[in-house]
């Protein structure tokens, strides 16, 4: 279902899509979703002593960025591409087989890259976190590809069932390509759809 982010001209409100995919299959969380954090990686800062009390700046890599989804599921995990029902088995790395109904979930040792993104818009026709923003309307993406699902915890101490659900990445690959982007567009031209995601090539172009 198509949602709108509210009040833009002054900040977005209310409303955004979120996108997890990891290049076979694309699932969209926005309907189990409570909160959403992004934790961007801190371009660090440190400093070299003179002898004659003078200092030189040190600078650090960027840190390691982490986002957090707070919700709640409805099932195990998600079957197939499309409307999420549940968040357990993106930290489990492992599909989530669907019997007659009865989702079963291993847990695995494989490390599963993902790409995830976060849209806010205007456009009534947005429902993806890939998808473009028609001209006329407004948009903010963040993206984030290559990266880790690094934690589902599950908690139940206020009568509802609630899993927090963390990914992790790091700003750039090998390469020193970057795995981070953030983009936006006013209405005055369209924001352009993602590519195809495919782990650690094909990032968003």
């Amino acid at each position: 279902m198509a949602v709108t982010s509210y009040g833009s001209d002054d900040a977005w409100q209310r409303n955004a899509v979120i996108e997890i995919s990891d290049g076979t299959t694309a699932v969209d969380i926005q309907a189990l979703t409570e909160t959403i954090d992004i934790d961007m990686g801190e371009r660090d800062l440190d400093k070299i002593d003179l002898v004659n009390l003078g200092q030189i700046p040190k600078h650090g890599a960027v840190g390691i960025t982490t986002i957090t989804f707070e919700g709640y599921p409805q099932q195990a995990g998600t079957a197939a591409a499309g409307t999420g029902t549940g968040f357990f088995d993106m930290f489990a790395s492992k599909p989530a087989v669907d019997s007659s109904g009865e989702l079963d979930v291993d847990m695995s040792n494989t490390l599963t890259r993902y790409r995830v993104a976060v849209l806010w818009s205007d456009d009534g026709t947005v429902d993806e976190g890939a998808d473009a923003v028609a001209s006329g309307s407004k948009g903010m993406r963040f993206v984030m590809a290559d990266c880790f699902c690094t934690s589902c915890k599950t908690s139940f101490t206020d009568g509802v069932l609630k899993q927090t659900l963390v990914f992790k990445g790091l700003a750039f690959d090998k390469s020193a390509a970057a795995n981070i982007k953030m983009e936006s567009c006013t209405g005055s031209e369209a924001l352009t759809a993602l590519g195809t995601y495919t782990a650690s090539t094909g990032k968003w172009a």
